[in-house]
């Protein structure tokens, strides 16, 4: 390798580590002298004879740290490694403590082809090393800071030995061994950091979680996980072993694993199910219901005198009741069965607080599913009712029976409770979802800036899923809102969602298709080809659904719901086509052409179970 090229290399190193010269390129030239920035230009355009010369200048006067690696930079350009190495040396007296000088000047040593010589000046700063955390991390930097990453390494291990216990620095070679690549020993490093000072475990929990979330190739996860197994197997009596693995097999949404470590658990600690219930729930949230009824199923084989029963029961019932709802393929005797269930279970327990999901959940099988909306507003009225239940559990019955209402057509009623249930729980998360719900009312009678002004409050300090949901609609709503000034292309979109929501699937076609008609050219168009493919879901063709949801993919790539409709495309190939290979392949388009989809975690995950990464 010829001198030039080696200083090509190293050249973009020092762009990398250095002071981020980049913005320090900028802004000198725009804040410095005007010597400073006809050097940065000369430095930039390769003139590296015209930069020297001011450079030398300009050290002289005030030898910066930005000066001083871009002289350097420039001298490199002209194989000037004597001066260079002068311009060091004059470094160092002035800075007579600062030891990454010293590595510079180890640095030109190599750029200039004497390698030995580097060697032996870096050994030398190495072993002159002292007890002193302080001077063992300024060496590393150092070393950090001009690519040299191996003696990076090899200062802090010498400088662990020198230090013994009393300063361990596992983070520090954690993070030195991510950047090497080396993801195994970066995580033997958390974990024994973890093992020695318990209390720290949250912040390194709080890294991990970065780490394995930002990781496209999955080689942080694969590599967690592999340690974690490992010292479990080594060392089964080590609880922290067992609950970190749980923690990562719920952030990596794989729910078979996290069930097994939660029971795992419970049977050593004697928890009553309580690890296990709180899987089950994030597992019913993700929609992966047959992990959540297994795991509901342990609890309830406790006895109905165990402390988790009744949650369990209700949890229990949920899933079977979602299972159904969300797979379009059911048929009435299903629906009737579960309706069996729910009415034998509350028979058997009565209404209460711990019970409400399940009056929710009947009344919700017989308005929207079974067309008995009579029976689902009795259920619900009479529950308001009883004496013995809470203003919590009356207020989740509220917003359910405004539900009812709406899709019976009563929209005022609907939003006085809404409403009533916003004002008596305010900050609370049942307050969240009331006013969440009366924003889309008031969106699909077309009261636009209300409801976007609800949403984007809603959209900043709630729970996860109502945050998501008020940043789409917000966003439906500020992308389609009269761009010309006429608003009746969203007000008919809106009126066409809500007979979606009364499951008027005919009626909601037809206005779909009048906005086609009357608006063609419209940038709503996107959101009626989506809002067609959900009714063909509900309708159970999946076939048009999917053909639509590709339709939006090729002519809309930039819209807002492309990544939506890439997903939804992916579950349909995933859960009905049963077609693996085409739904990881519109998995993996998520991940790399959308990164910053909402779906981006899931999709990832999906991804690697159908793969087998994960065994589920």
């Amino acid at each position: 390798m010829s001198i030039k090229s080696l200083y090509g290399i190293v050249a973009l190193l020092s762009v990398v580590f250095v002071l981020l010269p980049d913005m320090a390129f900028s802004q000198q030239a725009e804040e410095g002298s005007t010597d400073e920035r006809l050097a940065v230009q000369y430095l930039r355009e390769g003139r590296y004879e015209q930069a020297v010369a001011l450079y030398e200048e300009l050290f002289d006067d005030e030898p910066t740290q930005i000066i001083y690696n871009n002289y350097l930079d420039a001298l490199f350009g002209l194989e000037s490694f004597r001066q260079a190495e002068r311009v060091v040396r004059e470094q160092i007296q002035r800075n007579p403590g600062e030891v990454r000088y010293q590595v510079d000047l180890a640095w030109v040593s190599e750029l200039s082809g004497n390698n030995r010589r580097a060697r032996r000046q870096m050994d030398e700063l190495i072993e002159k090393l002292r007890a002193n955390p302080g001077e063992i991390t300024d060496l590393a930097l150092a070393f950090e800071a001009r690519g040299y990453l191996d003696r990076a390494l090899e200062t802090y291990l010498h400088g662990r030995r020198l230090l013994a216990e009393s300063h361990p620095l596992h983070l520090r070679i954690a993070d030195i061994h991510e950047k090497k690549g080396n993801y195994r020993e970066m995580m033997n490093e958390y974990i024994d950091y973890m093992i020695k000072f318990d209390e720290e475990r949250a912040r390194v929990r709080g890294i991990l979680q970065d780490a394995v979330a930002n990781d496209p190739g999955f080689g942080r996860n694969d590599a967690l996980r592999s340690v974690l197994l490992e010292r479990t197997q080594r060392n089964p009596e080590n609880i922290m072993y067992s609950e970190m693995l749980l923690w990562l097999s719920i952030q990596q949404q794989d729910f078979r694993m996290a069930f097994m470590q939660a029971r795992a658990l419970d049977r050593r600690l004697q928890q009553e199910g309580r690890p296990v219930l709180e899987v089950a729930s994030l597992a019913t949230s993700n929609k992966n219901y047959t992990i959540a009824a297994d795991a509901y199923n342990y609890i309830l084989d406790m006895g109905a005198e165990s402390t988790f029963y009744m949650d369990a029961l209700v949890g229990y019932l949920n899933v079977r009741f979602l299972s159904v709802v969300d797979d379009y393929t059911y048929q009435t005797e299903e629906l009737l069965e579960i309706k069996r269930e729910y009415e034998q279970a509350l028979e058997r327990m009565g209404v209460s607080s711990a019970t409400v999901q399940l009056v929710r959940n009947l009344a919700n099988l017989h308005a929207f599913y079974l067309e008995n909306t009579s029976q689902a507003i009795d259920l619900l009225e009479s529950t308001l009712d009883l004496p013995n239940i809470s203003n919590r559990v009356k207020g989740e019955c509220r917003i359910e029976l405004a539900d009812i209402l709406l899709l019976t057509g009563e929209v005022w009623d609907a939003t006085l409770l809404y409403s009533q249930v916003d004002r008596m729980f305010r900050d609370d998360p049942l307050a969240h979802e009331a006013k969440f719900k009366n924003a889309r009312l008031t969106y699909f009678i077309g009261e636009f800036d209300w409801a976007k002004a609800q949403l984007d409050i809603l959209k900043a300090g709630t729970s996860r899923l109502i945050a998501n949901d008020a940043m789409r609609l917000s966003l439906k709503i500020q992308d389609n809102l009269g761009i010309n000034g006429d608003p009746r292309p969203l007000e008919m979109y809106a009126m066409a969602e809500q007979q979606i929501f009364m499951n008027r699937f005919d009626k909601a076609l037809e206005i779909l298709d009048s906005v086609k008609t009357l608006y063609p050219g419209h940038q709503i168009n996107d959101d009626l080809v989506y809002a067609k493919a959900e009714i063909m879901i509900k309708q159970g063709d999946f076939g048009a659904a999917d053909s639509l949801l590709a339709l939006i993919v090729e002519q809309y790539p930039s819209g807002l719901l492309a990544d939506e409709a890439l997903f939804r495309r992916a579950e349909l190939q995933q859960n009905y086509f049963e077609n693996h290979d085409k739904a990881m392949s519109l998995y993996q388009q998520i991940m790399t052409e959308y990164p910053g989809s909402l779906h981006t975690v899931t999709a990832r995950n999906r991804f690697r179970l159908l793969r087998g990464d994960i065994v589920n």
